[in-house]
């Protein structure tokens, strides 16, 4: 019950903003620090500067290296040992940042900052560093405005052949995958994201009757296996997976219909419990269904879920942008 009301509460919030991330954020990057002998707590010292930059300029943070990143190339063009005591190690640092499309490698939007730090090591020095870089200087909003606009341009010319990928991928089967295709587009490039949602919900709808099927086998193999008390629960478990519009729902009533009336004699207060569960449940997503705007909205967050697992699970490890 609990899933079936965060749910709502997802559709809505999606709803209300069209955001590519549910939050107040029409475009995302996720931030990604390279560099030779980089500290790591220097690192995410940056990643913070990184990432006041993007709020104060309306950009929002992804959690995972899904497509869009905001790369920084940090390099050391001068070093030196200031002679005091104890000596100081001077350096000036050269942070590139990138914005582009890490699946596409496509570079939309570059600027560069010299940045000069002092400290009793190395460590301290990169530290140094990235505390003068100033996340309200204006090449950080030219950097960001440039990326938009391109980005925009980018979805314009190639928003076709993006619907094209991601229909051949659900035509293979791979529904997950074009699903993050397309919900991958970005909510300042509406016209295109409005095409992409429409897609990602015939294919959502696709996919949720494909794995309907194989749910409701895989519950049809549990009670012939097993045709008891034991064998229908395990077999409710798989039904209760399947949604209330997929094409195998009303053929999944059925087998517990089936199942109800073979072991009724048995009169188990257990089975019976996971049957009652399991038709409250069906009968409340049911009257959700019945809500055509509640359905859209509620199919529009599903397949925002599954590029959001699909992300978790295979998420950029390693991000690189030519330059």
């Amino acid at each position: 019950m609990k899933k079936i009301f965060l749910l709502i509460f997802l559709c809505l919030s999606f709803h209300n903003i069209q955001a590519s991330k549910l939050n107040e954020y029409e475009l995302s990057y996720y931030p990604v620090v390279v560099g030779n002998g980089l500290p790591e707590d220097a690192k995410l010292s940056l990643i913070a500067k990184m990432e006041q930059a993007m709020t104060q300029n309306g950009i929002g943070n992804l959690e995972y290296a899904e497509r869009f990143v905001i790369l920084a190339k940090c390099n050391v063009v001068e070093k030196n040992i200031v002679p005091t005591t104890p000596p100081r190690i001077s350096q000036t640092v050269e942070v590139t940042f990138l914005i582009g499309d890490a699946l596409e490698n496509i570079i939309f939007a570059s600027a560069t900052f010299d940045l000069k730090g002092i400290g009793t090591n190395e460590h301290k020095a990169w530290q140094s560093a990235f505390n003068n870089l100033n996340s309200s200087n204006p090449q950080f909003k030219d950097l960001f405005n440039t990326a938009k606009e391109r980005i925009e341009d980018y979805y314009s010319e190639n928003c076709q052949s993006i619907i094209t990928q991601a229909k051949t991928l659900a035509s293979t089967g791979e529904y997950d995958e074009a699903i993050s295709l397309l919900v991958s587009v970005p909510a300042i490039c509406k016209d295109c994201l409005n095409e992409a949602q429409s897609t990602a919900i015939t294919i959502y709808n696709h996919k949720i009757d494909s794995d309907g099927l194989k749910l409701l086998s895989k519950a049809k193999n549990a009670w012939a296996i097993n045709p008891s008390m034991e064998g229908a629960q395990t077999a409710i478990s798989f039904l209760d997976m399947i949604p209330v519009n997929s094409a195998a729902f009303d053929q999944g009533q059925a087998l517990v219909e089936t199942m109800s009336a073979s072991i009724q004699s048995d009169k188990n207060r257990e089975y019976e419990k996971a049957l009652q569960e399991y038709k409250d449940k069906k009968e409340f997503q049911r009257k959700e269904q019945a809500n055509s705007h509640a359905r859209a909205m509620a199919t529009i967050a599903a397949c925002r879920s599954v590029a959001e697992k699909r992300a978790e699970n295979q998420h950029l490890t390693k991000v690189y942008l030519n330059w």
